[in-house]
């Protein structure tokens, strides 16, 4: 079961076949076909689900109106799941000197605020690069 792109003679259409595409012998001469997919903006709901709605197909829960035999294998999802969580979104950063040594320590500001690459953050969650930056922003 799968919808397929259909081009005959310039002309697209969505198709319904229950197993490889078949068509019949009397179409024009040129023709085109390409598997029929759905893309679908990323939900915390993963793929989703289909219901009719009024006598029409939706996607759901972006409302994406479908073919009336669409299944969820016909639906892609844009974006995988959590990846925004692994994408770190940096805005700023500001550079310090060591007290105690030849060290540089970076700090950041991502889309979770501020953090720093020294021991003292990356220990308690706080430390004095931190301090200074909040005072110059």
């Amino acid at each position: 079961m799968a919808l397929w792109n259909v081009n005959i003679d310039g002309k697209d259409d969505i198709i319904y076949s229950e197993g490889a595409l078949s068509l019949p012998g009397d179409i024009g001469s040129s023709v085109f076909a390409t598997r029929h997919y759905y893309k679908v903006p990323y939900t915390n709901l993963g793929q989703g689900g289909i219901s009719t709605v009024s006598g029409k197909t939706y996607h759901m829960p972006s409302w994406t109106e479908i073919h009336p035999k669409s299944t969820l294998d016909d639906i892609i999802v844009e974006k995988e799941p959590f990846q925004e969580l692994f994408i770190e979104i940096e805005k700023r950063s500001w550079k310090y000197k060591s007290a105690s040594s030849d060290k540089e320590y970076t700090v950041k500001e991502g889309k979770n605020g501020l953090h720093c690459d020294c021991w003292g953050y990356i220990a308690h969650r706080k430390c004095k690069h931190i301090t200074e930056t909040k005072e110059l922003i």
